[in-house]
């Protein structure tokens, strides 16, 4: 059994905002509180996921920056890797 959906938001629109909402919700055969809800939760969830990526504590920060500022030496598969791609050019 799905569950109750209970939850308000109110929101405050301009004319131009309405309609524009209206017509995209015409258009994808949603009703206006469908296409909102899906729209919303949709951008909500590329925010989340964009700061989860880039919000590191202060050790992960720290490590980050030593790597930048002290590359270790290429390895054997590096070298051939590049030896392999400057042969292709």
């Amino acid at each position: 059994m799905p569950a109750l959906k209970n939850q308000r938001i109110d929101l405050r629109l301009t004319d131009e905002d309405k309609s524009m909402i209206e017509e995209a919700a015409a258009m994808t055969n949603q009703s206006i509180t469908q296409f909102m809800v899906t729209s919303a939760s949709e951008r909500a969830a590329e925010v989340i996921e964009q700061h989860r990526r880039l919000i590191l504590n202060e050790a992960s920060w720290n490590q980050v920056m030593e790597a930048i500022s002290h590359p270790p030496a290429p390895n054997d598969r590096l070298k051939k890797a590049a030896k392999r791609l400057k042969d292709r050019e």
